[in-house]
């Protein structure tokens, strides 16, 4: 048991540090290329911290462990909206671009709903899983058609340049500096969500925790640690699009991506419990997002509380 806790320390470190590279690089990258930091948010930043997920959930696909696999999704996207941005706001309230509330936000609700009516003979099959599949393509293809168009970097990222470039920074002037920023941000991040997965998984199962149960809150909440600490890292640095377009993209990418990767691997029962438990809090995650996002186009330290408060309903009602 000691070597798994200190497992699931050195862990939370490496992803801690990874996520820190990760929106350094990220940011400083978006400022040289002249990319919406928007985009960087819901494509790179969302990506490298989705992987997690994306790896738990096929391992368990291919083990059989359903519970397992559609927990850790649809846990993570309870906790990337209630944990994440509720944290995320509390240390200082993030700014809403408006493209998340009138695109981005709408087409994660689809995608929720998507795997409402999909699932509605208990299994996510493989026919599902290449329907969800091809609604993520077709995401990808929009989000990058509207990147080509959209507009320039922001104040907060430019001044990350300039204040690498005036502390002699080289990152501030060679771009494959920031890459390798990027880059190494993203392996510390799946080693130590692999770490700290493996390490609580073991803890878990010693109390004889059910498998739902431990996909949907011990498990979630690890393989959504990146996006925890990358999302935290980018509001610190008052950069509200990455942190936002994060955990939005993050989301999508969970819905697509993982969920239609893992059922394509075996088809994936979903039990009652998971619906009533699991993908209908996630969807009212989502939707309460909306609101919450219109009031000043910012998601406040209030509002921050609230989705915790949330959360932590969520969190007693899976146990």
């Amino acid at each position: 048991m000691i070597e798994h806790l200190l497992l699931f320390a050195v862990g939370l470190t490496s992803l801690t540090l990874g996520a820190d590279w990760l929106v350094t690089g990220a940011a400083r990258v978006a400022a040289q290329r002249g990319v919406s930091p928007l985009m960087v948010g819901l494509t790179i930043v969302a990506f490298g911290t989705s992987a997690p997920e994306l790896v738990v959930s096929s391992a368990a696909a291919l083990r059989g462990e359903s519970g397992l696999a559609i927990g850790n999704i649809m846990g993570s996207t309870v906790a990337n909206v209630g944990l994440i941005v509720g944290l995320g706001a509390m240390i200082r309230p993030i700014a809403v671009h408006r493209r998340l509330i009138r695109t981005e936000s709408p087409l994660l609700i689809g995608f929720l709903a998507a795997v409402l009516l999909l699932a509605a003979d208990g299994y996510v099959d493989r026919v599902d899983g290449m329907l969800l599949l091809s609604g993520f393509g077709f995401y990808l293809y929009y989000l990058f058609r509207w990147g080509h168009a959209s507009e320039g970097t922001d104040e907060a990222l430019s001044a990350e340049v300039e204040t690498a470039k005036k502390k002699g920074d080289p990152a501030g002037r060679r771009p494959w500096l920031n890459w390798g920023r990027v880059f190494l941000g993203l392996v510390l991040l799946l080693i130590g969500a692999n770490w700290l997965v493996d390490s609580a998984v073991v803890i878990a199962r010693v109390f004889d925790v059910p498998e739902e149960v431990i996909g949907a809150t011990l498990v979630a909440v690890g393989t959504s640690v990146p996006e925890l600490a990358s999302t935290i890292a980018a509001a610190i640095r008052g950069l509200g699009d990455i942190a936002i377009g994060n955990v939005i993209g993050s989301n999508i990418f969970n819905l697509g991506l993982v969920l239609g990767t893992a059922s394509m691997i075996r088809p994936l029962g979903l039990s009652r419990f998971a619906v009533q438990f699991e993908v209908l809090p996630a969807l009212a995650f989502c939707l309460l997002l909306i609101p919450l996002a219109y009031t000043g186009a910012r998601v406040s330290r209030a509002e921050g509380g609230l989705l915790l408060a949330g959360y932590a309903l969520f969190i007693f009602s899976v146990l």
